[in-house]
């Protein structure tokens, strides 16, 4: 019987350990990060399947699993290898450096969103649907040039999510 309470004590104390060491990570994690990330930066999810934590480790529990590469992501901080993303539905959480990149997407906001031949209402080339995933080429003042599956042109920027706010 006094092994047994013995064994309770000890496994209820490395109970409380544990419970406190995520705790102090979670609070070191809040006061390291670097919560000052460029305004509205961006990046794109490298693969397929990826992983999104609610903390910056491999020990913290996965949250989301995203399975479309190419998809924008607003980067929102940085703490050593993670980095803390945003994604258009302001879904957060935490994902190694590995698996994002800095390659330039955005996603399609509405239906039937018009491609242009040039960055002036020229003549449509295409109708986009609603969050489909294009290449951002070039940036001239509201518009976008992008490419789709080998098909360039211009979309207004507003008919688009994951455009930084910077210039070129």
């Amino acid at each position: 019987m006094f092994v047994s309470s013995a064994i309770m004590l000890l496994s209820s104390r490395v109970y409380r350990l544990n419970v406190m060491k995520r705790f102090v990570c979670a609070i070191l994690v809040l006061c390291l990060s670097n919560e000052a990330v460029e305004a509205k930066q961006f990046v794109s999810l490298k693969s397929s399947k990826i992983n999104m934590r609610v903390g910056p480790g491999d020990e913290f529990p996965i949250s989301w699993v995203f399975l479309r590469a190419g998809l924008p992501m607003m980067l929102i901080a940085e703490f050593q290898h993670w980095r803390k993303v945003r994604y258009l539905d302001n879904t957060e959480g935490w994902m190694h450096k590995n698996m994002i990149s800095g390659r330039n997407t955005a996603i399609v906001l509405k239906d039937n969103a018009l491609l242009y031949k040039r960055d002036s209402e020229s003549y449509p080339i295409a109708k986009l649907e609603k969050d489909v995933v294009v290449r951002v080429l070039e940036k001239r003042d509201n518009w976008i040039k992008v490419d789709i599956n080998k098909i360039k042109g211009w979309i207004l920027k507003e008919n688009l999510w994951g455009i930084s706010d910077d210039s070129e």
